[in-house]
């Protein structure tokens, strides 16, 4: 469980996987949907990184998102072969005795792992959605 007092640590994660870069980009779209039953993953960021840069897309309720790396939605470099991660991915299951949220993480937490994802994506400019299935 991920506890309030720990969401400085992962804002921080979260901002330093943000860098991006500029350049010759297409679009990316997609969708994160669960591998057991097809449901959606409705919370979360999507994170794509290659030769020390990286762009996000925030996932929506309906577990769609684009991808950025300038600003948001500008879509991703061409020519590049992205390992691919999943942050952020929480929900609130109770509170602690002080009263601050209890968080737990909807996803297994090799996807927080660029290592240990198992999930890539190739921008060979012609594929412009990218459609993950997660487990629980």
């Amino acid at each position: 469980m991920i506890t309030r007092r720990m969401a400085p640590a992962f804002l921080l994660l979260f901002l330093a996987l943000g860098t991006g870069c500029g350049g010759n980009n297409q679009k990316l779209i997609g969708t994160v949907t669960f591998s057991d039953d097809g449901s959606p993953l409705k919370t979360g960021t999507v994170v794509l990184e290659s030769n020390n840069r990286c762009g996000r897309g925030v996932i929506d309720t309906n577990g769609n998102f684009v991808m950025g790396f300038e600003s948001e939605k500008d879509g991703i470099p061409k020519g590049e072969t992205y390992k691919v991660t999943i942050v952020n991915a929480l929900e609130e299951t109770g509170r602690d005795k002080s009263g601050m949220p209890i968080l737990t993480p909807l996803i297994n937490p090799k996807y927080g792992n660029p290592n240990t994802s198992g999930l890539t994506f190739t921008a060979d400019g012609t594929t412009k959605t990218l459609d993950l299935k997660v487990d629980r």
